[in-house]
């Protein structure tokens, strides 16, 4: 795949707010060349380490509907997508192997969401909707109003991915997690090209809509993969371009939005979730080496997004952990780009409005760094960090870079975030490949239960 992108034309090189732009020719080989030796932290949690680890667990029980067994992605408002119950996954994994609970609350938490799973209305009766109430567990709009909105493939795969951890740590389960996924119509989450897709309900009509952007498709493809469904084009990482930020090199998404619809934040979520789960290997990689690799470009780029947001503490005295986070009003959501719209750290609402004065310090991107990377860096943005919590109610979104003020939103991505950076210091890499006959390569190999639907129809040529 290297070569391949490496031998595409080079495009001029362009000066954007003091940022050096470059094309794509020199992207590989220079993020690769900027890499650092990465040692992560690795062993038994401390006692403070659990005491932050128990005060995100404090979300997880103050938000959990008995009614669903569903989690609220913000605290109090019932409401959940796929991406949020894969959260609270591995919140639910971090709090077994900590013994917050015991296994018969494990055992009883995690056959409510695979009930919920097997038994949710699906969109357009094919597919996990956007958005599910977490009490009632019917599908919901935006404003908790019943209907069906649509799907996005992105959530779908980040919990493809959960689930496939949670069957390497309770495979007891196994046959109960396939059931759920055998449901779904995969035709309708990844086209025949190999990309992956979303849709939009409105008034009835049906719009399909191509999903993702640099990092975050690669990161969501391993869901898929895991599943034997391929999305070649989603896991290429061209169109990029390159952008040079203190001296250090980071690829972006190279689709230009006004042909293309997408908003194309370089931000550090994707790049993290890819490091805690797979330690940046190939999906079929059952090494667990720190220092060690096999999917490069997605290890360099991670190195580059750590280095430039270390480097700006370096150069600029300014604090910098920068992932997407929720806010108390109007926008409600934002990503903290490292680069985009050609511009250094900058801070976009979902509709590309720039809003920089709603940046912060994430607590839980500050976790995540922390445990990827074993740095006098990463130990201060610990200290700058480790108080924005309420002990009754989890940890907050982050500190205001402006000012200090604390982001007081509490959410579950926080909170399940900050248990996944911990468990992965405890127990290091969280995917292995399973090697194990399970359910699903019985109906696979079945001439009359095979349930089609796109599944495994082009494993082997990637293979």
């Amino acid at each position: 795949m290297q070569r391949l992108v490496v031998l595409l034309l080079a495009l001029p090189l362009l000066y954007a707010c003091g940022t050096i732009v470059q094309g794509v020719s020199s992207g590989v080989e220079a993020i690769n060349t900027s890499q650092t030796f990465r040692q992560g932290r690795y062993g038994k949690l401390t006692e403070q380490e659990l005491a932050w680890a128990s005060t995100a667990w404090k979300y997880i029980e103050n938000n959990t509907q008995l009614q669903t067994g569903l989690v609220n992605g913000i605290d109090n408002y019932p409401s959940t997508n796929m991406s949020g119950i894969a959260d609270y996954l591995f919140a639910l994994l971090a709090a077994k192997e900590f013994e917050f609970i015991s296994t018969k609350q494990y055992d009883e938490r995690l056959t409510l969401v695979l009930t919920f799973l097997n038994d949710m209305n699906l969109s357009i009766g094919q597919v996990p909707h956007k958005v599910y109430h977490t009490q009632t567990g019917q599908k919901v709009d935006y404003g908790l109003q019943p209907g069906d909105i649509g799907w996005s493939s992105l959530d779908t795969g980040r919990l493809l991915i959960a689930l496939a951890i949670v069957k390497q740590f309770s495979p007891e389960f196994t046959e109960y997690i396939d059931k759920a996924v055998l449901r779904w119509n995969f035709c309708e989450l990844i086209n025949e090209d190999g990309e992956l897709f979303g849709g939009a309900i409105y008034g009835g009509n049906v719009t399909r809509y191509k999903e993702g952007r640099l990092g975050v498709e690669e990161y969501t493809s391993y869901g898929y993969l895991d599943w034997q469904v391929v999305p070649y084009k989603a896991m290429r990482i061209d169109p990029y371009d390159v952008a040079t930020i203190y001296g250090i090199d980071l690829l972006f998404d190279g689709r230009d939005p006004r042909d293309f619809d997408v908003l194309r934040p370089v931000y550090s979520t994707p790049y993290l979730w890819m490091g805690l789960e797979f330690n940046w290997d190939q999906i079929s990689d059952s090494s667990s080496n720190d220092a060690n690799h096999s999917d490069l470009v997605m290890s360099a780029m991670a190195d580059s997004l750590y280095l430039v947001q270390e480097a700006r503490w370096d150069v600029d005295r300014i604090y910098t952990a920068r992932g997407d986070h929720v806010v108390a009003g109007d926008p409600y959501f934002v990503y903290d780009a490292v680069y985009a719209l050609g511009t250094p750290w900058i801070t976009l609402a979902e509709d590309g409005s720039s809003h920089d004065l709603l940046a912060l310090v994430s607590t839980r991107v500050a976790f995540q760094m922390w445990a990827l990377w074993k740095t006098d860096y990463t130990d201060r943005l610990m200290v700058l960090v480790r108080e924005l919590y309420d002990p009754q109610r989890g940890w907050y979104e982050g500190r205001y870079e402006r000012n200090s003020k604390y982001e007081k939103s509490i959410t579950l991505k926080t909170n399940a975030g900050v248990l996944e950076a911990l468990l992965y210091k405890q127990n290091g890499k969280l995917y292995q490949p399973s090697g194990t006959r399970e359910y699903r390569d019985v109906q696979f190999d079945s001439r009359f239960y095979h349930p089609g639907k796109c599944l495994v129809e082009t494993f082997d040529d990637y293979n």
